[in-house]
């Protein structure tokens, strides 16, 4: 395996980790009412979504989707319908936590993290090629 495979593939782990970590935060929040790492876990998550692998200098929170694995691995398991369902599920949990409907945002929230999880996963043991034009395609659409 050539430096560069390891190097790509590394993004997946990177991304799986992310995804884990909000798994993590949300799975507190629900189940013990823990919320003291949510609101900088959510607005990571947010803003990774939002700037969908468009980083400025400025950024200096963790982001994801910022490398073409990442991107591809976003759109292989949620559709743009869920990404902006994810989205508001995000900042309806943000602005208030305690609202009635926040927990079941977060219950939703952890079912689309844990898949984005399993599929980088996944990305990473079974690598695929692509062609430049994909590439290209799938970078135009994020």
């Amino acid at each position: 395996m050539a430096p560069i495979d390891l190097q790509d593939r590394a993004q997946y782990l990177s991304l799986a980790l992310f995804a884990q970590e909000m798994v993590s935060v949300l799975m507190e929040y629900v189940d013990e009412n823990k919320s003291e790492n949510l609101k900088s876990a959510l607005e990571d998550a947010l803003n990774s979504l939002e700037l969908g692998g468009r980083v400025t200098v400025s950024a200096q929170r963790k982001v994801a989707f910022t490398s073409y694995e990442q991107l591809r691995t976003l759109q292989e398991v949620w559709s743009k319908e869920e990404r902006a369902r994810a989205t508001q599920m995000i900042q309806t949990i943000l602005r208030g936590p305690q609202n009635p409907v926040a927990k079941p945002a977060a219950n939703n929230l952890i079912d689309l993290f844990s898949k984005l999880q399993d599929q980088a996963l996944w990305n990473f043991e079974q690598p695929r090629p692509v062609s430049p034009g994909t590439m290209q395609r799938l970078c135009k659409l994020a």
